[in-house]
């Protein structure tokens, strides 16, 4: 509320009642800076409104930062985390907000798109904004798209590319190891669909993290190693680079992984708890294991751009 107030109130010099009636109904997110004293500001806060209370959806407002802290990162952080939070709390509903007109460019990297005509509010220019609920459909066109650009790479490279060694993958060694590594999640969420969602792990701040760290980390420039055991998701090279059959192949197991998910997990709670153990970052909830087959993908794509370019 302190920082609420150094920023809507003093800051833009608006006079006006930031203590609502809407905020016992709401979720507050906030973070604060390591080892901070009782009673210190935030560094940055929000807050999440149930749905029916500013709209039909879920909204998320009163995202503020401090002056310090603009610049580095933590605004994007903090409206990750609360996309996450809603699509766990509130599955199959998109997200409504509020938003200041200077911040549509920052809002709409997040996913948001304006809707309608802008308004006054407080005499400072806003415009609603809208980011759709992020559901399985969503995902498996994100999934279909990073395929059909991993594949024009793929397509584009000379045969002699194709076929690696054991040291330097070729690009069949990487499309088989998307492969396989598909192969895998999809076994791995079939069976935990077995169990009752009520009883597993909540999705929480800290496998929200997890799962930011992950995407992040996939779309660096860091390197991975195989983290299973024995080099499973490590192919051999193969004397068959017959790219197009591999292709097809691959979109039609993953057509049929989606089909087998939207009938295992079709129940809204399985959108809460924590589905699959990524072997390095952890327990992640289902929304970003989807994203991280997306971003595996996107991953692999720049690998083999790699390929191309470190090629004479």
């Amino acid at each position: 509320m302190r920082l609420r107030s150094e920023v809507f109130v003093v800051e833009q010099n608006c006079i006006y009642l930031d203590l609502d009636d809407k905020d016992p109904k709401s979720i507050h997110l906030f973070a604060s800076a390591k080892g901070a004293a009782s009673g210190a500001a935030a560094r940055a806060v929000v807050r999440l409104v149930p749905p029916g209370v500013s709209y039909d959806e879920p909204s998320i407002g009163r995202v503020a930062i401090d002056l310090a802290s603009r610049g580095s990162g933590l605004g994007e952080e903090l409206m990750m985390r609360s996309v996450r939070s809603c699509y766990r709390r509130w599955p199959g509903q998109g997200i409504r907000i509020s938003a200041q007109q200077y911040l549509i460019g920052f809002y709409q990297r997040l996913g948001f798109a304006t809707v309608g005509e802008g308004y006054l509010e407080d005499d400072i220019p806003h415009i609603e904004m809208f980011r759709p609920w992020a559901g399985l459909s969503y995902w498996q066109v994100q999934h279909e798209e990073s395929v059909r650009a991993f594949s024009d790479c793929l397509r584009n490279l000379p045969v002699r590319l194709l076929q690696g060694t054991e040291e330097k993958w070729g690009g069949m060694q990487v499309l088989e190891h998307l492969r396989r590594s598909e192969q895998s999640t999809w076994s791995y969420l079939e069976k935990k669909s077995q169990a009752d969602p009520f009883e597993l792990l909540a999705c929480d701040l800290d496998s929200d993290a997890r799962g930011i760290g992950l995407l992040r980390a996939l779309d660096s420039d860091e390197r991975w190693t195989d983290p299973t055991p024995g080099g499973l998701l490590s192919p051999s090279p193969c004397s068959d680079i017959d790219a197009e059959r591999a292709v097809d192949d691959w979109k039609n197991a993953i057509d049929i992984g989606y089909e087998q998910l939207s009938a295992l997990y079709a129940a809204p709670e399985w959108w809460k708890v924590q589905v699959f153990k990524h072997p390095i970052a952890g327990r992640i909830g289902f929304l970003d294991t989807l994203a991280f087959g997306v971003a595996h993908v996107r991953h692999h794509m720049r690998q083999l751009m790699r390929i191309a370019e470190s090629s004479p």
